[in-house]
């Protein structure tokens, strides 16, 4: 009687996953876990370049597992800030934060949008004749 019980089981287990869990549990921006990850590992940090920022690489949660993401770069951004990925320490256990870049000025909107301006111009209206004349 054991083996009907237990096939049960294993068929409630491999179907329970498709109804309980969001996909943005899984590796999503909000993440926190009660067990703090693997220590990094080191990578050498390259010398620095011109344009260009250093994201060290960090342990991403996936499908319930650790997954080391190498380190990469980034192409540099006018006005922004890059905010290296890793894990917090937070109240209810551990936080992944990704890395993503955050403005740091608002300075384009002062600019003014240039597509705008060209929206707002007249266009030149088609003259079908204008050939003929």
């Amino acid at each position: 009687m054991k083996h009907p019980l237990s096939i049960a089981a294993i068929i409630a287990g491999r179907f329970s996953s498709f109804a309980s869990l969001p996909s943005r549990t899984q590796g999503g921006p909000d993440i926190i876990l009660k067990n703090a990850p693997p220590a990094p590992k080191t990578e050498a940090e390259p010398a620095p370049r011109a344009g260009l920022v250093w994201s060290p690489g960090f342990w991403n949660y996936v499908g319930g597992w650790y997954v080391w993401e190498a380190g990469h770069w980034e192409l540099e951004r006018d006005n922004q800030l890059y905010l290296k990925p890793g894990w917090q320490k937070v109240i209810h256990g551990w936080q992944l934060q990704r890395g993503e870049w955050r403005v740091t000025s608002v300075s384009f909107i002062k600019r003014g949008n240039p597509a705008k301006a060209a929206d707002d111009a007249p266009e030149p209206q088609y003259d079908p004749l204008a050939a003929f004349r």
